[in-house]
């Protein structure tokens, strides 16, 4: 992987079949790296995963897990859903962690991203040290293999994300920064959030979004990268400033089109970082 290298999220191009998504990717997008998206069960049958990423000849910057049962109908819903927050799926949800951890080792990939769930924004509420053991405990099985896990930015603001990694405490928990979510969320403005982050940012989400008219509370927007809020040129400006040379990864979730938009920001990319 080479630096600054722009890639596509696998989930972008909505097309089911994983072997038909990368090959879409490496023929029509004319892209060679993939975050690798691992949101069914493909997590049970490794080796066919495995053969497939290999076969493509199109390279992961990282694996993304997600869950079933996490309802982004609404901020309040996914509050509520997502990620290793609700009790009743945790073991489940650590178990396909863990399957996705050990496709994650096979590649020779050192990230595995996922939305952890919404952190309560006080402290001092119970389910706070609950979600801070439970992460401690997905850092510390991934650290035995060699694996960092990687926080989605969005649900938190920045400040609270920082309070929060720093009570958990592992030298392998980092950011995957997606400016859009930052809007889509209310969680906080792109560029002050980069800033703030700085080196915890091993990976990014190239994604643009407007804001709702009422934040935090209604999702904003996503939109085709750089016609929206975040201010894309800016965010890879700063980031480039802050020395990150990781992986630019195109992630597109709305719109009819998908192909076409994500060569736009394959476009807008590649005018940004030559």
């Amino acid at each position: 992987m080479q630096p600054l290298q722009i890639g596509v999220c696998s989930w972008s191009l909505a097309i089911p079949d994983l072997a038909q998504t990368l090959a879409t990717v490496r023929d029509q997008l004319g892209l060679k790296l993939v975050h690798l998206g691992i949101f069914d069960e493909g997590w049970r049958d490794p080796d066919r995963v495995l053969k497939i990423v290999e076969d493509s000849g199109v390279e992961a910057s990282a694996t993304c897990v997600a869950f079933a049962g996490e309802d982004y109908a609404s901020i309040a819903r996914i509050a509520a859903t997502g990620g290793f927050k609700p009790d009743d799926v945790w073991a489940d949800r650590r178990a396909k962690t863990m399957g996705v951890a050990e496709i994650t080792a096979r590649l020779g990939l050192k990230h595995l991203m996922t939305h952890i769930g919404f952190v309560p924004h006080d402290p001092r509420d119970p389910q706070y040290a609950v979600m801070v053991d439970r992460i401690k405990d997905i850092c510390d099985a991934l650290g035995q293999r060699g694996i960092s896990l990687v926080m989605e930015t969005g649900q938190e603001k920045v400040q609270d994300l920082i309070a929060f990694i720093g009570r958990v405490e592992r030298p392998n928990i980092a950011v995957n920064f997606d400016p859009a979510n930052m809007i889509l969320y209310g969680a906080g403005e792109p560029i002050e959030a980069v800033e703030a982050l700085g080196s915890r940012i091993v990976h990014v989400h190239m994604k643009d979004a407007t804001w709702s008219k009422a934040p935090g509370k209604d999702w904003g927007a996503e939109v085709v990268l750089g016609t929206g809020e975040a201010d894309i040129p800016r965010v890879v400006s700063k980031l480039r400033a802050q020395g990150y040379r990781g992986p630019l990864v195109i992630e597109r979730e709305a719109g009819q089109q998908r192909l076409a938009d994500i060569r736009e920001a394959v476009k807008l990319l590649e005018s940004l970082v030559g």
